[in-house]
């Protein structure tokens, strides 16, 4: 949500400037309307940021709950190129002073310690069908994202609906089921146990210690390879959120229309040569990026999108100041504390079933499958119905996030991981920081700080120093892929790719842009429940 504001104001008046309206933000069900400035403190350069937010079926539990994690930006309007600044929160910890959770008794708000966003999360336990409050404020510090008192300047709210996923012990591997599965050793199939969040000894084991299994991708550590996996790298032993849903369509749009510069939207442009080529619809991806500022758009925002790159997907997540998610953590997402079932998908079971047919004639949002027990996109299938009227390109690609699940859908029906996060089997492929070689391992879990790099030529570029493909020159920021991997399976895939545990291309790190390929972020959590 996008709305106009002078920061020009007498000590704790209420804005009255006239906004320029445009359309609240929907995400999975998720809106973010009625944005405003209200108080100012011009002492400590801090001004209240007023909205309404709303979500549908939400939930907590003694072990997990949903959120949305919420970003505020300021810009110029008047200044080329336009930046988008991240501006850091005024306040720390579960609702801190200046922050109110507006009209709900239902919601707290946290801060992490970086400032740099907050959660919006569900405060009593149980499942609430649509949970919503008005004039929830957060604080603001105005002068961290570049800004004085005589600034004009316009206001941006960003938001993505998130899941917690706890502190705990997991498995990862299924036994030796699936292709280049993780286990014990040479002479024991049973998957590694992940007991803490302290560093790793991985060795040619023969039984009850960590053995690595290749997949043979290049750049990838042969099978049996001896290495550390650091403390620092994000296991899935900690707690984090997750992002409950692939990136869709309309939080990419929003993301490109964001950024600084023509040459940083040039360099993330779904559309150019490098990506998918065209304006037009291809693989159901409908964004067409033209015009001279190469404005974005898209028929279908809750689309998950496909033709991202790693460098594509650690820009956005750097640019949300979330990070990218280790394959380790995939398997916690996915599998939860339970014990491993061997050749099992993310919604624990070996059942599966291929959506065929998407009801209605055409797809905005409310669409849903109607095939009997469908619980995942795979398998290169056309779907008749919904868009597919349209020809071929409108036929086979990646549906809408969060699709398969209905009212009262079981985890299995729904294509849920154990926790509640969506997709994580088949639909786009998941892009993950892998443990398969060194660069990857090197990953430190930094998250992104909303500021992509600036570098002549790199514009848009994530720039966190840790982050797999980072380049030698540093302010070029994030240039090749080596570090990253794949795990999930997606639409064009059998359903041996779908597996948790699968790994065949775990350690394949995708410079190029493929049709098949999104990807999610994470952030760790630094507070107390």
């Amino acid at each position: 949500m996008t709305k106009v504001f002078k920061i020009t104001l007498s000590f704790l008046t209420i804005l009255s400037i006239a906004f320029i309206s445009v359309p609240a933000l929907f995400a999975n069900n998720l809106s973010i309307d009625n944005v405003s400035l209200e108080e100012r403190n011009p002492s400590n350069d801090t001004v209240m940021v007023q909205f309404d937010v709303s979500w549908e079926n939400s939930w907590k539990t003694k072990s997990n709950h949903d959120a949305v994690w919420v970003t505020v930006r300021l810009y110029d309007p008047a200044v080329t190129p336009i930046s988008k600044n991240i501006c850091e929160l005024s306040g720390v910890g579960l609702n801190p002073a200046g922050f109110t959770a507006g009209d709900s008794t239902n919601i707290d708000i946290y801060v992490p310690s970086d400032k740099k966003g907050a959660f919006i999360r569900p405060k009593n336990f149980g499942v609430v069908e649509s949970l919503a409050s008005n004039e929830v404020q957060f604080k603001i510090d105005y002068a961290s994202c570049g800004f004085t008192d005589e600034s004009e300047v316009k206001l941006n709210v960003f938001a993505l609906e998130m899941v917690y996923i706890p502190e705990g012990e997991f498995y990862v591997g299924d036994y030796g089921t699936s292709s280049a599965s993780l286990m014990e050793g040479n002479a024991d199939t049973d998957p590694w146990y992940i007991s803490s969040d302290s560093s790793i000894s991985v060795s040619n084991a023969t039984n009850d210690g960590y053995l690595y299994s290749s997949a043979g991708n290049a750049t990838e550590d042969p099978t049996g390879s001896s290495f550390s996996i650091s403390a620092s790298y994000p296991k899935g032993y900690g707690d984090f959120y997750v992002m409950k849903y692939e990136i869709t369509e309309g939080q990419w749009s929003d993301f490109f229309n964001a950024l600084a510069s023509n040459n940083a939207r040039s360099n993330r442009d779904l559309t150019n040569s490098g990506h998918k080529s065209t304006d037009t619809v291809q693989s159901r991806n409908t964004l067409n990026c033209s015009g001279a500022s190469l404005a974005c758009s898209t028929d279908r925002p809750s689309r998950a999108v496909g033709f991202l790159s790693w460098m594509d997907l650690a820009a956005f997540l750097d640019w949300a100041a979330l990070r990218p998610l280790t394959e380790l953590e995939f398997e916690k997402i996915s599998r939860g504390p339970l014990v491993p079932t061997e050749g099992e998908f993310a919604w624990g079971d070996i059942a599966i079933t291929a959506a065929t047919s998407i009801s209605g004639a055409d797809e905005t949002g409310t669409e849903t499958i109607l095939t009997a027990n469908a619980n995942a996109n795979y398998n290169n299938i056309s779907f008749t119905g919904g868009d597919s009227s349209s020809g071929a390109d409108y036929s086979l690609g990646p549906l809408r996030s969060g699709i398969f699940a209905q009212e009262n859908s079981t985890r299995v029906l729904a294509g849920a991981g154990y926790y509640g996060v969506m997709e994580l089997s088949g639909n786009l492929m998941e892009q993950l920081v892998t443990i398969g070689n060194a660069t990857g391992r090197g990953f430190a879990g930094t998250h992104g700080d909303g500021v992509l790099s600036s570098a002549s030529g790199f514009e848009g570029n994530a720039n966190e120093l840790d982050w797999p493909g980072i380049d030698a020159v540093t302010s070029r920021g994030v240039t090749s892929a080596i570090g990253s991997g794949l795990r999930g399976g997606s639409f064009i895939d059998a359903s041996t790719a779908l597996r948790i545990s699968d790994r065949s291309q775990a350690a394949n790190g995708q410079a190029s842009s493929f049709s098949d390929v999104g990807g999610r972020g994470a952030r760790t959590y630094d507070g107390s429940l």
